[in-house]
């Protein structure tokens, strides 16, 4: 049966391209067929044509007429520094020498040592220059030297003529002065007190013993009383002992660094420039205070030479002419430097793309060109020098792969006024240029303890005075100590031993009081501003005291009780501080037990000073010839 189709359909069809189509949908899955997926992880590359056209695009095979650095020849001298000498202000003032004979200095001991150690055993009036403490580990150790010697026998004898004085245990009536005040702050302090009481009688003083064997009169003693000579040879062990465990100065005046004027170290070093060490090379150091001791604390000072002391055994010349030593330079390199293929990742833990500098940021920027752009063009020459040393750099010869010689000549050198005239590792100061290098010996790591003294200095705009408050004291345990607690507690005691009075009050019906003044706690000293010798408009600070308004001592005025402040005050000398070391934001200095290793391995522990910038100005509340109102009673 045929079928019919409609003419018109028919004629579409015919009008009109139709082609067959298949629609299918699938999903790519992977079929792994090894456990191993190294070679997949490698995502290599099989064009080299490819490869070849992108090193072209990153222009690396652009020739350039340079060569690479492959051989450098340095020769330089050397010379190591043998003396030390400290400034002296009384003669900067005077406008004479303004340093102290030289002494001779052993670079055993790190310079950081030599510079800031101060005397452990402090004499003076007052019992808080000396911790009990340490006067007691040295009695112990001086009995345990007995025990061991077989000499147990004359401890009593040693307790009797060496033993801790108890001045509680004086008539009172019959002390004065220093006595009184001495009984006070002991008093005042329960736990030094009762520490007092528990070594007395049982333990020698060892700062009484070691006096009396310094000056001779424990050998004097031990004849007087026909004891055994072996004792004199114990003396001699325990002050070695001593001098081990602590690292002082032999001569304080000559080898006291600190300047307290500016509240910072002030010293010199020299070391010879030639070999017959006629010609030395003087490194001042005038504003070291931070702790760490490197090469720009120094200014090399070519007008200056140092005086040495008249009896000094001083080392031997330690100049040293060094013959040419060849290296291979070797690329420098520093975290978030671009690498030199363009293909490998960098470092991202400096990230230089990052840096967003205005135009005012120039040393930013100047850093990131360096690091960005020009930062494989350097390279580094390693030369090993000896700790102490200055070195004189006296050529480099950098020869590259075709065998062209170039010298190297140091930065900083051309005409005054030349533009790139540059240099930051100068040691000396001003226009002048010195391109010698010098590596202090000082420490590598330093151990310090918590303050055993603190002192803030601070302005006090509404009282027109710097206050200097002691924040930490060394109390007579041997710890620091709170110093307004201190303070407190020995004003409280004035007030519990105050005579009584009898204060005849006439009845009035007054609004008003007249106030003479208030006062401030114990622990804040005034600095007054004074005129400079010779000056009618430059000051200085000079530390001024409190009265103290008790009558168990009469006449008495408040007195620092740390060492940072009793600067001249057992001599009854003044003591002034520049104006321009005491900033608008303060001063903070603190003393602290430090402990180190030298660099044989030997174990130093001193007292140094470290000091920092303060927290801002200060209030006291110091007022005078005040009119107050009376706070009347309410009436009912």
């Amino acid at each position: 049966m045929a079928q019919v189709i409609d003419p018109a359909l028919k004629g579409l069809l015919l009008s009109r391209e139709f082609r067959a189509a298949i629609t299918l949908w699938n999903r790519l899955e992977g079929r792994p067929r090894k456990a191993d997926f190294d070679r997949s992880l490698r995502a290599e590359v099989r064009d080299p044509l490819w490869m070849l056209t992108r090193q072209w695009q990153f222009g690396e095979f652009k020739g350039e007429d340079a060569g690479s650095a492959v051989k450098a020849r340095v020769q330089l001298n050397t010379s190591r520094i043998d003396r030390f000498a400290v400034k002296d202000e009384n003669r900067d003032a005077t406008g004479g020498e303004q340093f102290q004979p030289a002494v001779p200095y052993d670079q055993k001991l790190p310079l950081e040592i030599e510079v800031e150690r101060e005397p452990i055993l402090s004499i003076g009036p007052e019992p808080n220059t000396t911790a009990l403490a340490l006067r007691s580990q040295m009695g112990r150790h001086w009995l345990r030297m007995l025990k061991q010697a077989g000499l147990w026998s004359v401890k009593n004898a040693v307790l009797e003529r060496f033993g801790f004085e108890d001045i509680s245990a004086k008539n009172k009536e019959d002390l004065v002065g220093n006595e009184l005040l001495e009984l006070a702050h002991l008093q005042s302090d329960p736990v030094a007190w009762q520490s007092l009481r528990a070594v007395k009688g049982r333990l020698p003083d060892g700062r009484k013993l070691l006096l009396a064997i310094n000056n001779g009169d424990f050998d004097a003693w031990v004849d007087s009383l026909g004891l055994s000579p072996v004792l004199k040879d114990l003396a001699k062990d325990f002050r070695s002992w001593f001098r081990r465990l602590f690292s002082q100065p032999e001569n304080t005046e000559l080898e006291d660094a600190w300047a307290p004027s500016y509240l910072e170290y002030q010293f010199a070093v020299s070391a010879p420039e030639e070999q017959s060490g006629e010609k030395r090379a003087t490194l001042v150091a005038e504003q070291y205070y931070h702790g760490t001791l490197d090469w720009y604390a120094f200014d090399i000072d070519t007008q200056r030479q140092l005086q040495d002391i008249s009896e000094g055994q001083f080392p031997e010349n330690g100049f040293v002419k060094h013959a040419p030593v060849a290296f291979l330079p070797s690329q420098i390199e520093f975290n978030g430097m671009p690498n030199v293929r363009w293909w490998e990742f960098e470092d991202r833990r400096t990230d230089f793309g990052s840096i967003r500098a205005t135009t005012s940021d120039v040393p930013l920027l100047l850093l990131a060109e360096f690091g960005l752009i020009y930062g494989n063009d350097w390279t580094v020459v390693p030369y090993n020098l000896e700790v102490g040393s200055l070195a004189d750099i006296k050529g480099i010869i950098v020869s590259d792969v075709f065998g062209v010689e170039t010298l190297i000549r140091p930065a900083g050198q051309g005409q005054q006024m030349d533009w790139q005239k540059w240099s930051m590792y100068n040691l000396a100061s001003g226009d002048q240029v010195d391109n010698r290098l010098f590596l202090p010996p000082s420490v590598a790591k330093v151990y310090e303890s918590s303050p055993i003294e603190k002192v803030i200095l601070a302005r006090d705009e509404v009282a027109n005075l710097v206050w200097g408050v002691e924040e930490t004291i060394p109390g007579i345990a041997g710890n620091g100590v709170n110093g307004f607690e201190a303070g407190k507690s020995l004003s409280s005691y004035f007030t519990a031993n105050e005579p009584d009075r009898e204060i005849t009050r006439v009845p009035n019906d007054a609004k008003i009081q007249y106030l003479l003044g208030s006062t401030v706690p114990e622990n804040w000293i005034p600095f007054i501003a004074t005129h400079q010798p010779g000056s009618n408009r430059q000051i200085r600070l000079q530390r001024g005291s409190m009265p103290r308004l008790t009558d168990v001592i009469r006449n008495s005025v408040i007195t620092p009780r740390g060492q940072i402040l009793r600067v001249g005050l057992d001599q009854k000398q003044p003591y002034f501080v520049h104006e321009e070391e005491v900033s608008r934001s303060g001063v903070i200095v603190t003393r602290k037990y430090q402990r180190a290793r030298g660099p044989n391995g030997e174990v130093f522990t001193w007292i140094g000073r470290r000091k920092e910038t303060g927290r801002g100005e200060g209030a006291s509340g110091l007022v005078f010839d005040q009119v107050v109102l009376l706070e009347q009673p309410e009436t009912p």
